[in-house]
């Protein structure tokens, strides 16, 4: 922190504060519990909001400039391109910002408040992140830094014969856009029905199509320098296709720390991460990036990689400060500073003592399904008392991890009901104690609240 805030102070003679914004005050979290001078920016609203100002915390809301009408669909860029951003930025910066998936628009938006980009600046940079997320290009990167992957290939949606796919890869398999977050364009295809969906939907395009690899997914973050991978964290597992959390058969919903079954496999996630952040430097890509595996009965698959701040990031970060530990986003943000780091490349670097372990926590992302009503109840942010088959109780304000103290409490992190929701986008998340995460007795009481049933 201390080489962060020095940095900061040099950079053109003059001294900057750190930013981070996001479509949501939960995304733009994490930095300012270790920073607490970092100013947050985020489009919509939240009761959240309120806590971190009573902490101290310097907070941009779109929402509060704009009618809810304006503010659906807006993005980050919109975010800072606003007269009102931009005379907070004028205010209380001059900004060194950080985003979640930086484009050129966006930095210019930035440098247009007189601040300036950290992480993600540049097109090279924003050309690399690009090709490494796009599922496509990453068949070709996957081999050629030698990741074990599923068996898989590109095809043209318009040609395919569910037949002759079967045939190679087993009667059920993933379908693939080169695109798409949380799930979105990803299809299970287990039927000629299912494939003529998918193609209806990627008509005259370009897809991935994989075998199916029955396990358990999981997801490593990592730090990447010019010189290739700096640091990695232990792996969280991934909640996915929860049918009652997520519109997507197979959608990511959430996260879990602590999960057993991925101890004994640590060695072989790092030497995976560490390829993938080792190309990525190379390439050009300096920052945050996390992997997505899958652990089958054979052993761990690379199935993408995500050049950006991921969504585990904002509790990661609390998780690993409250082991005791150096956190990945600070990393993130000394790399993009020029602070010299010293490459570590796994959790229990050669002769150095292992970590302090991480705690078993979990997160919940809520997104909108179709037969949520609207407009959602009166439900605030904060922490809430989980009772199985019982309605969630109102303890106490919350925007933190620490701000649980049992195992029986969540942290509520909620759009307020006129923020409007787009079907099948997140609009909350619940933080949790335990590895447990969808199996958490009380947590369908809470989701059923939030969404007014």
């Amino acid at each position: 922190m201390v080489a962060a805030r020095q940095a900061l102070s040099s950079i053109d003679a003059r001294a900057y504060r750190p930013a981070v914004a996001a479509h949501d005050i939960w995304l733009a979290s994490g930095l300012e519990t270790m920073l607490p001078e970092t100013v947050l920016m985020c489009v919509q609203r939240s009761s959240a909001v309120d806590v971190l100002r009573q902490r101290g915390i310097d907070v941009f809301c779109l929402s509060e400039h704009v009618s809810a009408e304006e503010v659906a669909g807006r993005s980050s860029a919109d975010l800072f391109e606003h007269p009102s951003a931009v005379e907070f930025c004028h205010r209380h910066g001059p900004l060194a910002v950080m985003t979640f998936k930086p484009s050129e628009r966006f930095e210019a938006a930035v440098r247009a408040t007189d601040s300036r980009l950290i992480a993600g600046r540049g097109s090279r940079h924003m050309a690399v992140a690009r090709s490494f997320e796009n599922k496509l290009n990453f068949v070709d990167i996957a081999a050629r830094v030698g990741l074990r992957t599923p068996r898989w290939e590109v095809l043209g949606a318009d040609s395919l014969d569910y037949a002759s796919l079967a045939a190679r890869y087993g009667a059920r398999l993933v379908v693939q856009g080169p695109r798409g977050n949380a799930g979105q364009r990803t299809w299970l295809v287990a039927s000629e029905a299912d494939l003529e969906a998918v193609t209806t939907r990627e008509a005259g395009k370009q897809v991935r199509v994989a075998e199916l690899i029955d396990g358990t997914p999981f997801t490593v973050n990592g730090v990447a320098g010019e010189e290739g991978l700096l640091d990695w964290t232990e792996p969280c597992r991934q909640v996915t296709g929860v049918p009652w959390l997520t519109p997507m058969l197979l959608g990511s919903c959430g996260n879990a720390w602590g999960e057993p079954g991925l101890e004994t496999h640590l060695a072989e996630f790092g030497k995976a991460t560490a390829a993938v952040g080792d190309a990525l430097g190379l390439d050009g890509f300096s920052g945050i990036f996390g992997v997505d595996f899958v652990l089958g009965p054979e052993g761990s698959v690379v199935v993408e990689a995500n050049p950006r701040m991921v969504a585990s990031l904002p509790l990661a970060t609390q998780v690993e400060l409250e082991a005791g530990r150096l956190p990945l986003l600070l990393q993130a943000l000394l790399v993009g500073l020029g602070v010299p780091n010293e490459r570590l490349g796994s959790p229990s670097p050669a002769g150095q003592p292992a970590p302090p372990p991480l705690s078993s926590t979990s997160q919940v992302i809520v997104h909108r399904l179709e037969s949520d009503p609207s407009p959602r109840p009166q439900m605030v942010s904060g922490v809430y008392l989980l009772r199985d088959g019982e309605t969630p109780t109102f303890l106490r304000p919350g925007a933190w991890l620490r701000d649980l103290h049992s195992d029986d409490e969540a942290l509520l992190l909620v759009r307020e009901p006129t923020e409007p929701v787009t079907p099948a986008k997140e609009f909350a998340r619940v933080y949790l104690r335990g590895s447990a995460a969808e199996l958490t007795p009380g947590l369908a009481e809470l989701v059923s609240a939030v969404r007014g049933f």
